[in-house]
Order: structure tokens, then sequence, then C-alpha cells
């Protein structure tokens, strides 16, 4: 199991650490009408990779916490659902606008800005794993 979640947390944290400093940041050098085509294109590709790593990420912490609890294992855990929950209630109501074409300055800075949350979450949960295996 460490293994598979070592592999898993690292898919998320390199992922992260791209979008965050190449995907969102280019996002501006598009006009609002542009990025409102190219971005479900994206969004839906984007979930294609990062869809079943988040899924598998989920089971393996649940699986782990559930087959042996240890503080860590938790710790873990609740940084992995704070993942989901910044995703589903701060990230995807963002992209959901840029889908409209709300691709102001200001929406595309907060993209990024409150990406940090998950790009520093998914390092520590990735650095975690990484000290206790």
């Amino acid at each position: 199991m460490p293994t598979a979640r070592i592999t898993i947390d690292f898919g998320l944290v390199v992922l992260i650490w791209l979008v965050q400093l190449i995907v969102y940041p280019s996002f501006r050098y598009y006009n609002p009408t542009e990025l409102a085509i190219w971005h479900p294109k994206y969004s839906n590709l984007i979930t294609l990779i990062v869809g079943p790593l988040m899924l598998a990420q989920v089971a393996l912490v649940g699986t782990e916490l559930w087959q042996r609890f240890t503080w860590p294992t938790l710790l873990s855990a609740i940084l992995v659902g704070l993942m989901w929950v910044a995703t589903a209630f701060v990230s995807v109501p963002i992209h959901n606008a840029i889908a409209v074409g709300n691709a102001s300055p200001t929406t595309l800075a907060r993209l990024v800005d409150t990406n940090w949350l998950r790009t520093i979450g998914w390092t520590i949960i990735f650095l975690m794993g990484v000290i206790r295996h």
C-alpha cells in the first residue's frame, strides 16, 4: 500500500504544481471569448487525469485509516478531505464562471490565488507520506 499511496500522492503533487505555475497563469493570455471556448475542453481533459487520481487517493487513505489507524494517517485523511472541499466549493465555482465567459482579471487572479491552498495541501500530503514511509 505505501508504494501505491506515494505514487498517487506524487502524481497529484506534480499535477497541481504544473497547474499552479503553468496552466492557470496561462489563462490570462486568452481573451474571455476564446477562454470560454477552450476552458470546457481543458476542464474535461484534466478531469480525466485528476479524477482517477483523487478517487484513488481517497480509497487508499481510507483503506490505510481503516486497516491501521495512526494520527498521521488521520491528519492525512483530513487534508485529503480538505482538498476535496477546496476543489468542490472554491475551484469548481471559479471554473464554472470562467466557462460562461466571466474570465475577468479578478476571476483569473482568484483562481490562481485560491489554488495555493490545494497546491500546499497536496504538497504536505505527499511530504507526510515520504517521511512516514
